[in-house]
């Protein structure tokens, strides 16, 4: 009967860690789903790395790659999963790969990220790129790659070159056209004078003219009441392709306008009044060749005093015109990249937001005239301001920049998690913090679901092996 009792006791423990067993496979399916979510979330910022216009790298301790992005591999003409094991070698010039080795070496031995230009290699073509490459630690802080993220600004740099030429050359003609009018009032003056004097004296008057007009440096042209050009410098037969001769006495300057700006000219010239103060300093024309080429030029007129003859200067900016272009048509580029990018972009000067992007909206929930009308800490998480005003401490100190998470206050009252990287930049002649957020409360929130139902399991597993112990230690009857 004891035996009987025994054996039922028994079945009873089975059918009871049968049942155990079946919840415990039900929490390892459960912790699968959290852990699948999670491989989901990395596959979403795996495609964020492979969408963003920079390249990105990733080497190991011995400089053999371990990753890249989808447009680094574009480069090198390779898969992204194709470049493990790979070396600079195995794409770059020797005397090239020498240079990056020798570079990753001593990122990695002095520990600290760094800023560079580089050169770069690709199909044959050399290119500028800027290049930030930093070391990678293991969780005791040991060296164990480095990670580099590049971009191309051979574009950019032609550009800085061109406008220091650029520069350069509105101050000479800034200087020569300085010196222009100082040596055309003198002899204005002195014309005047001689004019009253004698008749001989125009023959030099005109000479003196032609000298004056030859060394000005520009375009320049003296014009008669109707506006037709009586003298005319070498710099304007360049410029229109005509000769002296063709044009002296001949032809009109409103002959070299377009019919659009036609009125415009006339209304300039004519109607501008009978004192030098009330004649336009500058106007910018369009100026047609001989061959009917349409150049940009920026008129300057001064009356004679005496007169009614004006002399005219017709400065070329057709360059600087298309450098303006280049330049708005690069701003709106980047204008373009802000507001629609994936991170959260602000600006914080002095605790308040200066600049944020349209992304930084839907991740707090409060509109641009909200979050400027309080403190950017306000809409912290209240445990986690300090956290964020150590960081700020940091990057003011000189302190290499790294991303850390906090919490947010969405407008619905709801915590959101984000993880943020900053730098300091200027703004409006002050320091100020650049900020790049991510929303990152879908990725915490699987993290924390995946962590618990671990917790559940090992709980579980720890009662069953005391249960198990029990067993084995009950004598048989």
């Amino acid at each position: 009967m004891e035996k009987l009792s025994a054996i039922e006791k028994a079945i009873n423990e089975m059918a009871d860690l049968r049942q155990q067993v079946i919840e415990l496979k039900e929490l390892e399916t459960q912790a699968q789903m959290a852990m699948e979510a999670l491989q989901a979330s990395e596959k979403k910022y795996r495609s964020l790395v492979d969408n963003i216009p920079q390249k990105l790298f990733m080497k190991d301790r011995n400089l053999d790659y371990v990753f890249c992005n989808e447009s680094y591999a574009k480069d090198l003409k390779i898969k992204p999963d194709e470049i493990s094991g790979k070396v600079d070698y195995d794409f770059f010039p020797e005397e090239l790969a020498d240079h990056y080795v020798s570079v990753d070496k001593r990122i990695m031995e002095a520990g600290k990220l760094e800023h560079m230009e580089e050169r770069y290699v690709l199909g044959g073509q050399s290119f500028t790129v800027h290049m930030v490459k930093t070391p990678i630690q293991d969780e005791k802080g040991d060296i164990v790659g480095i990670l580099g993220i590049f971009e191309d600004i051979t574009e950019q740099k032609r550009n800085e070159e061109e406008m220091r030429k650029y520069r350069a050359h509105l101050e000479e003609i800034v200087s020569n056209r300085t010196a222009e009018f100082q040596t055309n009032n003198k002899q204005l003056e002195r014309e005047f004078i001689e004019r009253k004097q004698m008749e001989e004296k125009l023959r030099q008057t005109e000479e003196e003219y032609r000298t004056v007009l030859e060394n000005t440096g520009t375009a320049t042209l003296l014009l008669e009441e109707d506006m037709i050009i009586s003298l005319a410098n070498t710099k304007f037969e360049k410029l229109s392709g005509y000769s002296k001769e063709a044009v002296e006495g001949k032809k009109s300057l409103t002959e070299f306008v377009p019919k659009d700006d036609l009125a415009r000219m006339k209304e300039y010239f004519l109607d501008r009044g009978t004192t030098l103060e009330a004649l336009p300093r500058d106007e910018e024309f369009r100026f047609i060749g001989k061959e009917g080429e349409v150049r940009d030029i920026l008129l300057t007129m001064a009356m004679i005093p005496g007169t009614k003859k004006n002399v005219a200067s017709l400065l070329d900016i057709t360059d600087r015109k298309r450098t303006e272009e280049s330049l708005r048509t690069i701003e709106e580029i980047y204008r373009a990249l802000i507001e629609n990018a994936n991170e959260g972009i602000i600006v914080v000067q002095d605790g308040l937001l200066k600049f944020s992007n349209p992304k930084i909206f839907g991740i707090s929930g409060y509109s641009q005239d909200e979050l400027t009308s309080r403190p950017l800490q306000k809409f912290i998480h209240p445990d986690d301001r300090e956290i964020v005003e150590l960081q700020i401490r940091r990057l003011e100190r000189g302190e290499l920049p790294h991303t850390y998470p906090f919490r947010m206050i969405h407008k619905d009252g709801n915590i959101r998690w984000v993880e943020s990287s900053g730098a300091l930049i200027g703004w409006d002649g002050k320091s100020a913090m650049l900020n790049f957020m991510t929303d990152i409360t879908d990725r915490k929130q699987a993290e924390d679901e995946l962590r618990n139902s671990i917790q559940q399991i090992r709980a579980l597993v720890d009662v069953m092996e005391k249960i198990l112990l029990t067993l084995n230690r009950e004598p048989p009857e």
